[in-house]
């Protein structure tokens, strides 16, 4: 096939990525552009051949797409996972009694939100980190502790 045939290929696949997303489209395009470069140095390599190369230049991006892919997702796994955790999310942070800790029960404003907490037993005021969470429930420690 001639260069420009390829490089037709290749536009027209890169271009229909824009149209139908769905990733592999665009490594195809750039598999097929790639063996019209090849052609176009190589010329009489035969279509053999450059069907032979398109299919291991399209089947490395798209491995290399896959692996790139799977990457990302792991690293932001961990952040998606608690994007729902309203709890989960609180953990580390530095808050202020709003209620007394009595009997190892209280409440402690976060922002606008009045969480129920566990903890020692503390007057209205005190300084806590939230440690972890139980449910909806927050589990706080104190903010001198472990320093």
């Amino acid at each position: 096939m001639s260069p420009l045939l390829w490089g037709a290929l290749g536009a027209v696949l890169i271009a229909a990525e824009l149209v139908i997303p769905g990733i592999f489209l665009i490594w195809f395009g750039g598999a097929a552009l790639l063996t019209g470069l090849v052609t176009a140095l190589w010329h009489d390599w035969g279509l053999v051949n450059e069907a032979g190369f398109f299919t291991i230049a399209a089947g490395a991006a798209v491995a290399v797409a896959i692996v790139h892919a799977r990457r990302r997702n792991a690293s932001a796994g961990s952040d998606a996972a608690r994007i729902n955790d309203r709890a989960g999310q609180l953990v580390g942070r530095a808050v202020t009694l709003s209620d007394p800790i009595v009997n190892g029960r209280g409440r402690v404003f976060v922002g606008d939100t009045l969480w129920s907490v566990e903890g020692p037993d503390r007057p209205a005021g005190t300084a806590m980190l939230v440690a972890g969470h139980r449910g909806m429930v927050l589990v706080l420690r104190d903010a001198t502790e472990g320093r």
